[in-house]
């Protein structure tokens, strides 16, 4: 072990030296001690989104929408004399007005709808063995196809009565949970905007710091961190988009054709468009069937012509455009993407 010589004056005016062993604190106990402070420091993070656990979602939102409104709150700054927090208050009354709202609008049709749903199963209007019993009587090719492939088209029958009925049970248990739930959907809204106010006006300061507690160098946090806000913002952009189109599209066509509840069933065709290719049709094609089955050929003609044509293919034609342009990803890979879904 080495010293170190260290000169003092004590009681004299000649100062004299020593040697004062020097102790360095050994590598094991380093190792240790960082250890010991990366488990706190994990510890406390569980224990903190233990505690903001029923708030993970209304945090989640707020990044996203923050990721996707940031362009509008940078160009906003200028016109309102560089004020960030009055930038970001236009920011959310913009949010309110074109997303909150439409959405909550959107949730009181569903749910109105749901209800509907429910009562016509249980009562006896919305007969699903009949209407299986209808389609095998005007397509009697669909028996056929069944039993080659050695499918009982009663067990079909049983099987498709249950579905529904076990569907509309679902659907009422969910309104009655949404209406016990009403109160902490209005909290985790109310937490949403409040933080998307924060992560809106500090954004910059918050990725600073980010940058700075994370190991990786500087150039590359920036990097990784401005390709997540670009994925996330293609991604999002695109689901919300694409679902918006099509789910409208097909609810339009389902109401002009006289279909009940196409608010629900455009809405489920909105959130089944994250399958690729096939996810609206399995909703308007068991509907085509049925009305070409109940003799309404038009109906059932127009229904498959706009599935197709224009529920179907806005996937393909919007997924270039949100994506490629955005990502800046080369259109073989884009087109490539789309086709594989």
């Amino acid at each position: 072990m080495g010293c170190r010589w260290s000169e003092v004056q004590i009681l004299s005016p000649r100062p004299f030296s020593f040697c004062r062993p020097s102790s360095p604190v050994p590598v094991m106990g380093q190792t240790l001690q960082r250890s010991s402070l990366l488990l706190l420091v994990a510890a406390v993070t569980a224990a903190f989104i233990l505690l903001l656990a029923d708030l993970l979602l209304a945090v989640f939102w707020a990044v996203v929408l923050a990721i996707l409104f940031h362009g509008l709150y940078a160009r906003l700054i200028p016109r309102l004399w560089n004020r960030r927090s009055l930038a970001a208050a236009a920011v959310l009354l913009v949010v309110l007005a074109g997303v909150v709202a439409p959405v909550l609008l959107l949730g009181w049709a569903v749910v109105r709808e749901s209800s509907e749903f429910y009562a016509a199963v249980e009562g006896g209007a919305l007969d699903p063995g009949a209407v299986l019993d209808t389609v095998g009587a005007w397509l009697p090719w669909v028996r056929e196809i069944l039993d080659n492939f050695g499918l009982d088209f009663e067990k079909m029958r049983s099987g498709l009565t249950s579905m529904v009925g076990n569907a509309a049970r679902f659907a009422a248990t969910g309104l009655v949970a949404a209406g016990q739930g009403a109160l902490k959907l209005l909290l985790q809204l109310a937490v949403m905007l409040y933080l998307l106010f924060f992560f809106l006006r500090d954004g910059e300061k918050l990725v600073d710091t980010l940058v700075r507690i994370l190991p990786l160098g500087d150039e590359r946090e920036y990097e990784l961190l401005g390709q997540f806000a670009t994925v996330s913002r293609v991604s999002v952009t695109s689901l919300i988009v694409i679902g918006a189109v099509q789910g409208g599209l097909g609810g339009v066509t389902l109401a002009l054709l006289g279909i009940g509840s196409p608010v629900l069933l455009g809405v489920l065709m909105g959130v089944l468009s994250v399958i690729p290719a096939v996810g609206p049709g399995l909703v308007w094609a068991p509907i085509a069937i049925w009305l070409f089955a109940s003799g309404m050929w038009i109906q059932g003609l127009i229904l498959v012509i706009v599935g197709v044509l224009v529920v179907g293919l806005a996937d393909n034609l919007l997924r270039p455009i949100l994506v490629g342009r955005t990502a800046r990803l080369p259109d073989y890979l884009v087109l490539l993407a789309t086709i594989g879904g």
